[in-house]
Order: C-alpha cells, then sequence, then structure tokens
C-alpha cells in the first residue's frame, strides 16, 4: 500500500554577495536543490526501527 505526503516548502533568500540574480534564477536552483534531495528511501522507522518505504514518486513544483 502507498502513503501519499504533501509538504509545502518556504524559502527566503538573502543576498549576501556578488550582482542581483533575477527571482526565475532563484526558483530554478531552489527547485534543482529540493529535486536532489530524494534519498530514494526512508529507514530505520517503525515500532522496532527496522523498517524501509522506498520513494517511488518524487515531484517538485513551483507555487
Amino acid at each position: 500500500m502507498a502513503h501519499t505526503f504533501t509538504f509545502t516548502v518556504t524559502v527566503e533568500l538573502e543576498r549576501e554577495q556578488g550582482k542581483f540574480a533575477t527571482r526565475d534564477e532563484m526558483a530554478e536552483a531552489i527547485i534543482e536543490w529540493l529535486e536532489n534531495a530524494d534519498e530514494g528511501s526512508i529507514y530505520g522507522i517503525g515500532a522496532d526501527g527496522d523498517s524501509t518505504y522506498n520513494t517511488t514518486m518524487w515531484e517538485v513544483e513551483q507555487a
């Protein structure tokens, strides 16, 4: 049985140095960062700490 979760992620950026980047450039960088966060599986959970769940779908959308 598959379980589906939806999370809302809020990211606030503050420029530290360099020239200004466009909002689109920032959004693309954040999307890439989130897409690369997929670990492929979640493990070490459950009552005995030995349950493993594999990621079967991973999607990042810009609101």
